[in-house]
């Protein structure tokens, strides 16, 4: 399979800089998903296989998916609080800083002090939307950074095992959601066959990642009573106030994959799920079949990701919000 990819550095030139590195720093965005979690504690174990005296640290400054709690690895992963806490950033430099799975700076969130204070950095990511925001960049156009991180075996000369693999699939069924999105590849399925030959329990995590609680399929009932349809750009959306969020019972978790949700009207070309959060400010995700580019859309908020999947957050209200969606399709 030929790649895609751009960026300053190559998998080769990584694991360099990885081999001359003795203390690490792995990071990914903020309300981080599968692919985010799975690729760093793929990646911690894939370093720590090859060398188990490098001082390897992951922190995520955000709260976790309910989900990981199935993981016991899940442990590693530090808030950036008890990071701060464990580590003096004013007088001990960090050899390397690596994120993972995260398009832009901003992402990093209190992170990004991580990355400031660090000698070098490096950006590993999928998305197109990656402002290449790092020292060093390594962007490939494919399904996951879960499987973007499955060269780096052969690479570092390792073989796989079973903890890597679960966390490798864990990403890649995240981002292709369990198959069925149109960026699965041979390759993909390549690369899978791989993981579950190594011992990646496919039905133990696809029934952890895709589980719904009660209150979620509650709130499915909700959605589809509530939303809103535009047949003249076959456009399904929905907006959850924080109020209406307290009210209902449910958490952040409890609202993912409403998007997706939404697209699956027959008929519909894009969707739009939009959260107010506690703050004031609104996360909205898009998602799309063919006939849009949700990319764009989610740019002219400061977001991003791919062309058929992407998010935003913004201070905008969401009457603001539909007039600038309506605006674009208008040249569209």
């Amino acid at each position: 399979m030929k790649k895609i990819f751009r960026g300053n550095i190559t998998p080769k030139e990584i694991i360099k800089k990885i081999k001359n590195s003795k203390n690490i720093v792995l990071t990914a965005h903020i309300n981080p998903d599968g692919d985010a979690l799975g690729s760093l504690l793929a990646f911690y174990f894939i370093i720590k296989k090859f060398d188990e005296k490098k001082n390897i640290q992951i922190v995520v400054d955000d709260e976790l998916p309910k989900y990981m709690r199935h993981f016991e690895d899940t442990k590693l992963i530090l808030s950036y609080e008890k990071f701060f806490q464990k580590n003096d950033l004013k007088n001990k430099k960090n050899d390397l800083f690596i994120s993972l799975d995260c398009a832009n700076e901003e992402r990093y969130q209190k992170s990004l002090e991580i990355k400031k204070q660090s000698k070098i950095s490096i950006n590993i990511d999928h998305h197109i939307s990656n402002t290449e925001h790092a020292d060093f960049n390594y962007i490939e156009d494919i399904c996951s950074t879960a499987e973007l991180l499955y060269q780096f075996l052969e690479i570092f000369d390792i073989e796989l095992d079973e903890r890597i693999s679960t966390y490798l699939y864990l990403g890649i069924i995240n981002d292709t959601g369990n198959f069925r999105h149109d960026n699965v590849t041979e390759h993909t399925f390549f690369v899978c066959s791989k993981l579950i030959r190594a011992g990646a329990d496919n039905h133990k995590i696809a029934n952890i990642i895709f589980a719904v609680s009660e209150k979620k399929i509650d709130f499915f009932g909700e959605v589809y009573k509530n939303k809103k349809i535009d047949h003249n750009y076959d456009f399904a959306y929905y907006y959850l106030t924080h109020k209406k969020m307290k009210e209902l019972g449910i958490e952040k978790d409890d609202t993912d994959g409403i998007a997706e949700m939404l697209l699956k009207i027959e008929g519909m070309e894009i969707s739009l799920f939009a959260r107010e959060e506690s703050d004031g400010t609104i996360k909205g995700s898009f998602r799309a079949n063919e006939k849009y580019n949700v990319n764009e859309l989610a740019q002219n908020f400061g977001g991003g990701g791919h062309i058929k999947a992407a998010g935003f957050k913004t201070k905008l209200t969401f009457d603001e919000i539909l007039k600038k969606v309506y605006e674009k399709f208008e040249v569209l």
